[in-house]
């Protein structure tokens, strides 16, 4: 079954404008149901900004269709304000780059398992290396930190409450490791402009 809305958190951040490197991950975890315990995914993302701070961009429910699941995530990243995205890296390159070429300038997908030293890859980096290897380093660190307290915190409520753990436990990390406030350089939207066309169960 399709789900309108897979961003599952009650809260939309503000975003900034332009990232010059995100990277996409994907956790598995357990949603409690009536009829027991359910497994579900989650996609969630770190942006690094043109100064190397590392950002959480929030927190996907994945579903089927991949390129409507794709959609749905580049639609809620313009809403809430990116309007470039220089290098993306994360599952379904294919499916990425069509969902997010019409909404964010400037992009290049690269695949999740790929390996920055081939010459393709070194091409398509164009001098952003450095933002490349920060943005996957965060994001190694968070996947640990991420799957530790999701095993911690055992079957969740909801996708809704797994969505908050992930949000709380990244920003405690990225603040503790990039201590400066991070503050949206300009948001097209409101938060109250955001529309929350589905509830999560």
């Amino acid at each position: 079954m399709n789900i309108p809305l897979i961003n599952v958190e009650s809260r939309f951040e503000v975003l900034c404008r332009s990232y010059v490197c995100a990277v996409f991950d994907v956790l598995k975890l357990q949603i409690q149901r009536d009829a027991g315990v359910h497994a579900t995914q989650l996609l969630w993302g770190v942006g690094v900004l043109s100064d190397h701070r590392p950002h959480y961009l929030g927190a996907w429910h994945v579903h089927d269709p991949k390129d409507a699941w794709w959609r749905a995530v580049a639609s809620d990243l313009q809403d809430r304000g990116v309007e470039r995205l220089r290098i993306m890296i994360g599952p379904d390159p294919v499916e990425i780059q069509a969902a997010m070429a019409p909404r964010c300038r400037y992009n290049a997908v690269l695949p999740a398992s790929s390996t920055l030293a081939h010459l393709e890859i070194e091409s398509a980096l164009s001098g952003h290396r450095q933002y490349v290897e920060r943005a996957l380093k965060v994001t190694n660190s968070l996947s640990l930190r991420l799957k530790r307290a999701a095993a911690r915190q055992g079957p969740f409520a909801n996708a809704a409450a797994a969505a908050a753990l992930l949000r709380q436990s990244a920003e405690r990390c990225i603040s503790r490791d990039c201590p400066e406030p991070f503050e949206p350089v300009r948001a097209l939207r409101s938060l109250s402009s955001v529309a929350l066309t589905a509830a999560v169960g």
